[in-house]
């Protein structure tokens, strides 16, 4: 899906939160061929971040909260005010960090795309997510507020055709990053309304 998603997009950076090692940085930078910004809350996890690309000027690596981190890129110089791409992955502890990386995103950046791993995807429940206490990561955590105009779309193939750990996801789309009609030619990609009932009208359910 990512790969998909950079060819239609095109877009001029890439900023995840939830570096680990940076396994996902460097795949973000071989497929795009744009630069990176990554960010990680974990001291350690970062150090060994920042040693495997201290030869890769592309990727920066920053250590800290990622909504800190966001609400110093939207000033900075070196990374663009549209057309990014953000993949959303820091969301392992009680202090859950989401809805205000998608409000700050969702306010501070244009035509980009944000993806979210580990999400509640609407109409079924064969792709796990992660809740924490009473909280789970779906549509009715985020809230309209957070999402703005922005379009959600979900993956295409159902989990049960799906391989592997079958993990939910989204993809929240700004109006001008790219015309809906693209995404929804895509193979790994499907729109539906927001809300649990419009999502279950539209599907005949």
């Amino acid at each position: 899906m990512f790969r998909s998603l950079v060819r239609t997009i095109d877009p001029e950076a890439i900023f995840e939160s939830g570096t680990f090692y940076g396994a996902s940085a460097q795949f973000f930078l071989n497929v795009s061929e744009q630069p990176v910004c990554t960010v990680e809350k974990n001291r350690g996890f970062a150090y060994c971040a920042k040693r495997r690309f201290r030869k890769i000027p592309e990727v920066r690596v920053l250590v800290g909260d990622s909504r800190a981190a966001l609400k110093k890129l939207r000033n900075a110089d070196h990374f663009p005010p549209s057309y990014v791409l953000f993949y959303l992955d820091a969301h392992w502890k009680e202090d859950l960090p989401l809805r205000e990386e998608v409000a700050l995103i969702t306010k501070e950046w244009t035509d980009s795309v944000i993806v979210i791993d580990d999400f509640k995807v609407l109409d079924d429940s064969g792709y796990a997510f992660d809740t924490y206490g009473d909280r789970e990561l779906s549509i009715e955590y985020l809230g309209d507020e957070a999402i703005g105009p922005y379009e959600v779309f979900w993956p295409r193939c159902p989990s049960r055709e799906e391989a592997g750990a079958r993990r939910g996801c989204a993809v929240l789309v700004a109006p001008g990053a790219v015309p809906a009609v693209e995404l929804e030619g895509l193979p790994e990609l499907r729109r539906l309304p927001r809300s649990r009932t419009a999502a279950t009208s539209a599907l005949g359910l």
